[in-house]
């Protein structure tokens, strides 16, 4: 069935802008968020498929995500009241908004608190000082700590804290979803030989577990924006518009933000070499990922994330989730050719300004 682009760009608009930001920041004070999509709309010189797919890529305006940090501050402003001799921290941030992936204006933001206690070191690093206390129960008490201090301080907020690794903040004043992770740093042999900040990584509490789960943001972060930088930033456009067309599928895709970004990563570099020509850059994404889902499965599920530490298919689920993406891949891609009046020949040289 031939998709609806032109709800879909209204969805992607109401998801990407906030019309009580614009108008605070723009001076529309007279628009509802109706008139502000048809203002949108009358603006704009092509069609619905067409300013469906260059706004997809495109990333969201920097008045949001400034807004996202803002409330992340919030909650550290009350957090910091917790600090003490004895129990002190600092602050990281993880998750799409810190590599500018996110595609809604109001994103999610982690907010990684690190305990200063102690560092965990990777084998075969031995430490100088030993640490004679007991990590877990340090971070427990950095947990409970922070639960009761923060469902104090936002009473109003929706302060969950049933997740296993974080403390969810919702609603009342707060105008994200902010999730506070305790954690610990953990220096691999690379940060002891470098002191380069993306070689170290960290470990989150598991509070039921009560284990620690070893994760990478900041090497992460760093190689996605190598690829970007050697893409000439097609790599983010690209996996901003995946992100978006699972969004707006009738379908169940099964792939998290942190699948796709991983398997937009794992094409081949080259392939990204398109300039401005975003139709051919959409045709090798269709192809390599047609390519994926035809792959023995032996060897798809052999790919790893970007900082290999896990492989992307590590469940059934997600080659139904690739072959639904793809599917979404070529019904844009169908209907952008048709849109432009192109014959395959003329793929290759239609230039469109983002």
């Amino acid at each position: 069935m031939a998709k609806n682009y032109s709800n879909r760009l209204l969805e992607l608009r109401s998801r990407k802008n906030d019309i009580n930001i614009l108008q605070e920041s723009y001076g529309y004070k007279g628009y509802t968020i109706d008139s502000y999509k048809q203002f949108i709309k009358m603006a704009s010189e092509s069609n619905d498929i067409q300013n469906y797919f260059i706004e997809a890529m495109a990333p969201v305006d920097d008045i949001y995500t400034k807004n996202t940090y803002k409330e992340a501050d919030r909650v550290k402003n009350q957090l910091d009241k917790i600090k003490t001799s004895s129990l002190n921290f600092e602050y990281e941030y993880q998750g799409s908004v810190s590599n500018n992936t996110h595609i809604k204006a109001h994103s999610d933001i982690d907010v990684l608190v690190i305990i200063d206690r102690y560092i965990a070191l990777e084998h075969p690093l031995v430490p100088s000082n030993p640490y004679q206390g007991n990590p877990i129960d340090d971070l427990m008490e950095l947990r409970l700590t922070s639960e009761k201090h923060l469902t104090s301080a936002f009473p109003q907020a929706d302060v969950d804290c049933s997740g296993a690794k974080a403390i969810g903040l919702s609603g009342g004043s707060l105008r994200r979803k902010v999730d506070v992770v305790p954690s610990n740093w953990f220096n691999t042999v690379d940060y002891d030989r470098t002191k380069l900040k993306h070689y170290r990584g960290i470990q989150v509490l598991d509070k039921y577990k009560k284990e620690r789960i070893l994760n990478t943001p900041f090497y992460h972060n760093f190689l996605l924006d190598i690829k970007d930088r050697n893409t000439s930033g097609n790599f983010k456009r690209i996996v901003r518009l995946l992100k978006t067309l699972k969004a707006d599928s009738d379908q169940d895709i099964s792939l998290s933000s942190y699948d796709i970004v991983a398997i937009a990563y794992n094409m081949e570099t080259s392939k990204y070499y398109t300039g401005d020509k975003y139709i051919l850059l959409l045709k090798n994404v269709y192809s390599y990922l047609n390519d994926l889902a035809l792959m023995p499965s032996t060897a798809r599920n052999n790919i790893d994330v970007p900082d290999k530490s896990r492989k992307i298919f590590n469940e059934a689920s997600k080659y139904t989730g690739l072959t639904r993406l793809k599917d979404e891949v070529e019904e844009l891609l169908k209907s952008l050719i048709t849109s432009y009046g192109l014959s395959d020949y003329l793929v290759e040289y239609k230039a469109i300004a983002v």
